[in-house]
């Protein structure tokens, strides 16, 4: 339930550039429309609204200055941030991304993500993870989930909404504030410990094992994934145990580890798709022979007759 008061209507411009289409987002303390420009009509913009009352305008402006400091494909280009003129509003204008999140994807797919898609996501989003870590100091993104991942119409993985993203400070015991997705956060999210590039490791295997179970969540199942789904990958199923343990000392401790569990398992995958199509050749091939054999030991049997 919304906790702003946050309206606009198509057609409001804002800041004498930005016209309003139409709302396309809502949480608890924002809203997002999508808008054009009125100087070129044919670029679109994601504009991310909260209320300058609420603490979320804070992490809004937070939100804008991070972003505008990265550049990388799998991120949403800002364009603009600012306050409305008589400060009750914050804006962050930033790329229209066209596409549907992930979450949307997962719930209208007829069929289960195939182990091949999973692995060719999470490699995206790995890609997406070394970049912001590699930054310094390193960006913890800590909200990977469903809803922040946008396919878009040609297929490329973006990640989205930084709300709670936040620079590691080596010098700091603990995060000041103790937040994230259930099903998805690290433990040590919801704990007095300070989050670090771990932690978005053990949102990755979440999040794998969410897309691979069925919709099950790890941290509240406590099981092995193949006790969900069978006949994954070795390394598949060796990368997600890795991925998703309690302890941040007993996970991979980079993502450059995870990028090669992923790629292994991709690998392996392609050799088991190799050796099934070899094999069903190999099938079809004897069985034509067979075949031909018996229907020349057919044809002299009756020819003889």
């Amino acid at each position: 339930m919304a906790k702003h008061d946050i309206h606009f209507q198509a057609g409001d411009v804002l800041k004498e550039r930005y016209e309003i289409i139409r709302q396309i987002g809502a949480g608890g303390m924002s809203a997002v429309y999508l808008a054009k420009d009125i100087h070129d009509h044919n670029q679109l913009w994601a504009v991310k609204v909260a209320d300058m009352k609420q603490k979320i305008s804070r992490r809004l402006f937070s939100e804008a200055k991070l972003l505008s400091e990265l550049n990388h494909s799998g991120l949403p280009q800002i364009a603009d941030f600012f306050a409305s003129e008589d400060e009750r509003y914050f804006f962050l204008v930033q790329e229209f991304v066209d596409g549907r999140s992930l979450l949307e994807v997962y719930e209208n797919q007829e069929e289960p993500f195939s182990e091949e898609e999973v692995l060719n996501i999470s490699l995206a989003l790995a890609e997406i993870l070394d970049y912001l870590h590699s930054q310094q100091p390193a960006i913890i993104y800590r909200d990977l989930k469903p809803g922040n991942i946008m396919i878009t119409t040609d297929g490329q993985v973006k990640l989205i909404d930084f709300g709670i993203a936040r620079k590691f400070d080596e010098g700091k015991l603990k995060d000041t504030l103790q937040i994230g997705t259930v099903g998805f956060a690290a433990p040590e999210q919801f704990e007095k410990q300070q989050s670090d590039t771990r932690t978005d490791l053990f949102t990755l295997g979440a999040l794998m094992y969410y897309l691979l179970s069925g919709g099950k969540f790890v941290y509240i199942t406590q099981k092995p994934i193949q006790h969900f789904r069978t006949g994954l990958t070795k390394a598949t199923r060796t990368c997600l145990e890795a991925l998703v343990q309690l302890e941040p000392d007993k996970r991979p401790q980079s993502i450059t580890e995870v990028k090669e569990y992923l790629r292994s398992g991709l690998v392996q995958l392609q050799k088991s798709t190799w050796r099934h199509q070899l094999n069903w050749w190999l099938i079809t091939k004897y069985s034509v022979s067979i075949l031909s054999l018996i229907a020349v030991c057919l044809y002299i049997y009756f020819d003889q007759l």
